[in-house]
This record gives structure tokens, sequence and C-alpha cells, in this order.
């Protein structure tokens, strides 16, 4: 999950986010500040790489590694390099996501104001085991298992309310489609028909003769228009 701590300055968000993170000990957290103006130090070896030309550099000790891009990365960018449960943002406060906000003023997609950092850590585990828990399911809201959403089953399992079991489409044997990423809902009886199908076509080819009952996998990409 992506959430910022915002605020104006003086708001006491570096704090905040200190006494939050010994809480999340057991989640893989990064914490992307920020600031204005330049970080890297004109003159040094790292700085001079980048105005030689480097789209990035990086600098390495003993203890610590730092890397510069030359140019504004996006919160996307910097997350997809950590595979982390959590990513804090400090600042941020016109940013589209949702926000923690502390001390006066108002801002947009706020979430909770001036919580305690008990009551923030509680969020945020709930929103990461919510998350948790979609990346099993179909997230087709077919509504089979008694939920209009996907999203509502997450919670009623979180909350311990449902379980991973109840979804009907997990349950059930056959074929599962995606397009472009996205599974598509088929149900039972188009899905027996399309793998009947499949199956009885791939098992008269050369080589496919185990398709009969074996695991397939189909990948159609999108052609190129000449």
């Amino acid at each position: 999950m992506i959430l910022a701590v915002s605020g104006y300055k003086g708001a006491g968000k570096t704090t905040f986010i200190e006494e939050l993170l010994p809480l999340l000990e057991g989640y893989d957290v990064i914490v992307i500040k920020d600031t204005h103006g330049d970080i890297d130090v004109k003159g040094k070896d790292t700085y001079r790489y980048g105005e030689a030309g480097a789209y990035a550099c990086a600098i390495i000790s003993d203890n610590e590694t730092a890397i510069f891009f030359k140019e504004r990365a996006s919160i996307e960018k910097i997350s997809a390099m950590f595979n982390a449960d959590i990513v804090l943002l400090e600042g941020f406060k016109d940013s589209p996501y949702k926000k923690i906000w502390l001390g006066d003023g108002e801002g947009k997609d706020v979430i909770m104001k001036n919580p305690s950092v008990e009551e923030a850590y509680n969020y945020i585990v709930k929103e990461v085991e919510k998350e948790k828990v979609l990346e099993k399911l179909p997230r087709i809201d077919c509504g089979e298992c008694g939920h209009e959403t996907c999203n509502e089953m997450a919670d009623a399992i979180v909350k311990g309310e449902a379980s991973i079991g109840d979804c009907k489409v997990l349950k059930r044997k056959g074929i599962s489609i995606k397009v472009d990423g996205k599974a598509v809902h088929v149900n039972e009886f188009v899905g027996n028909m399309v793998e009947s199908v499949v199956r009885g076509m791939l098992s008269s080819l050369k080589g496919g003769e185990g398709a009969g009952a074996g695991e397939i996998e189909i990948k159609v990409s999108r052609g190129n228009n000449f």
C-alpha cells in the first residue's frame, strides 16, 4: 500500500513516521520524503557524472547505498524497485494518494486527521492484510460468494467473517481467462464448453496428446499492424 503522511511544515510528520516504523516491524516498509532543490552535492563525483550525462549515479559505502536519478522519479517507479508491503510518503500533500493529515489545514484524499500513532498503525495493518487477501482473489466481482465485490469479500475475510474458501471461483476447477491481465468471469456452463473445445482441438495436434487431462496455458499476444 502507498500512504502519505502530510501536513504543513512543523506538523510533526517526521516524528510521526519515526514512531510508526517500529510498530510495523513485521512488514517491509520504505519511506519516500518530498523535498525541494538538489539532493546531490555539487562538485561531488556523483554530481559530476550526472552533469556529464549519466541517467543515474550510485555510491556505496560499508553501511549505506545512495542512488541519484537525474530526474524527479515517480512514486510508482521508486516503489517498483522494492518488493515492499508499505510505502510511506512524507509530505506529498498535493498527491493523489490516501493521506494521514497532521496539524492544521486541510488536504485532499485525507482518510485520517491527527490520529494517534496506534490508530494509524491499526488502519495500515488492516489495509495491508486486505491487499494481501485481494491478491489471492480473482477480482472479477462476480458476487457468487454473497458479496457484491471482491473488495467487500476481502474486508470480510480480514474481519474473520469469511474465508478464502468461500470464493466459488477459486473452488471451481476448469478454465480461467484473463484479458490484458484482468480475470474474466466465466460461468460453469461456458467454462466447461470452452475447456472441452480447447482440449479436444489440442489433443489432435502433434505434441498435444496430453491436453486431454493436463494443464494448458495459452497466451494470445497482440499482433503488429502493418
